[in-house]
């Protein structure tokens, strides 16, 4: 692998496969609660169900598909979990009941759990170890501008279109990428695989405590991505909680390959403080945001996105090398799933204690206060931890 270019032919193939991927999945995303409300006359209530079903099932698959990639052949597993994702926007086409759609969906989370990791593991293939953080850094650009655009895509169809046909759309987009995805030659794999069935199988044991932290890190990622809107309101810069999202893109577009370069030159440590302490920083910034004048909130608001999307920038990159160097290629299945997997629930744990906290613990305010605690807990156990030399 150490003679193959970083910008080799299977590397952009791949990128442009999860591209296609995260774009038909954002621009969907602002669209279910108009759906839902005008198909089958859905309450914020079942709503937030049936979003939550595919979360839940996405990371609950993860592990398993981790397995299965480290067991056979990794591109079946990717192409199948691909088209699947593909084929079930067209079935939300001619769905009769809500129960059905229900079921479509958490369907729906399991194929695109699986198409992310199976993707995000045959990428680590086709880049040279030695810059395995930088190829990682630019394969989440994808992500970054698919969530960049894919919204704007979909409000755009929702706007000029019926709904049939936006599914259809999505349906032709996401076969485009199975069909880029499928041409991607996956390097043969010239260890033996080992396929009896063990706790590691599904998770690795010395990533553990990495996932702990990451899912700390997290919590205020999900949380701000989830309350933002309302913070804004509650502040009188609600005509920027849409500028609050752009302007963290440019944050994470900026960082992630600058990050990734750092990773491969032995600096994973002190990229994840950086990222950690930035995470604390802008949570602690929004703690205390109704105490600035009402002349400078615009700008400590978007400063504030752009910042945070900086700091998870760049623990993207960090995180994701960390658990792919902690084993062997052998198990880098479930060391990717393991990745997003802690990302997912992270994310997933500070939507639902969100709207806890500001229920019955000071309104939106405490949010950040608390995933600033959480943020502060996650740089000190961190701070506890000797990686290993190669990865200092």
């Amino acid at each position: 692998m150490a003679d193959i270019r970083l910008f080799n032919r299977n590397f952009f193939l791949v990128a442009a496969g999860n591209f296609f991927l995260f774009l038909s999945f954002y621009a969907l995303m602002p669209l279910l609660p108009f759906y839902l409300s005008a198909k089958y006359s859905a309450d914020g209530t079942v709503i937030g169900l049936v979003l939550s079903c595919y979360m839940i099932s996405c990371i609950v698959v993860r592990p398993y598909c981790g397995y299965l990639l480290d067991s056979i052949s990794r591109r079946p597993v990717y192409i199948m979990a691909y088209l699947t994702f593909a084929a079930i926007f067209s079935a939300y086409a001619f769905c009769a009941s809500l129960w059905i759609f229900i079921a479509l969906r958490i369907l729906h989370g399991a194929s695109f759990g699986c198409a992310t990791v199976s993707g995000g593991s045959i990428v680590t293939q086709v880049i040279p170890r030695n810059q395995l953080g930088e190829g990682i850094g630019y394969y989440g650009l994808a992500n970054t501008i698919s969530m960049c655009i894919g919204p704007l895509l979909g409000l755009y169809a929702y706007q000029h279109f019926s709904f049939t046909i936006i599914f259809l759309g999505l349906t032709a987009l996401a076969i485009l990428g199975t069909g880029i995805a499928a041409m991607v030659e996956i390097p043969t794999r010239t260890h033996t695989v080992v396929k009896q069935i063990s706790i590691e199988s599904f998770f690795i044991k010395s990533g553990i405590r990495y996932s702990v932290i990451q899912i700390l890190a997290y919590v205020t990622y999900g949380a701000t991505t989830t309350y933002i809107a309302v913070f804004a309101s509650q502040n009188m810069v609600e005509n920027l909680s849409g500028w609050y999202f752009s302007c963290m893109a440019v944050g994470l577009g900026l960082s992630r390959p600058f990050a990734g370069k750092k990773v491969d030159n032995g600096n994973i440590c002190n990229l994840v403080i950086c990222g950690l302490s930035i995470a604390m920083t802008v949570s602690m910034l929004l703690f205390t945001f109704h105490s600035f004048p009402l002349t400078i909130r615009p700008i400590v608001f978007l400063s504030s996105a752009f910042i945070q999307g900086i700091g998870y920038g760049v623990l993207h990159p960090a995180f994701n090398t960390i658990f792919v160097r902690l084993t062997d290629e052998a198990h880098r299945g479930a060391a990717t799933s393991m990745f997003f997997t802690s990302n997912d629930l992270g994310i997933g744990v500070g939507v639902l204690t969100g709207g806890i906290a500001a229920q019955h613990f000071g309104g939106v305010y405490s949010i950040f206060g608390i995933g600033a605690i959480l943020c502060a807990i996650s740089l000190a156990m961190f701070l506890t931890i000797k990686l290993p030399r190669e990865m200092q």
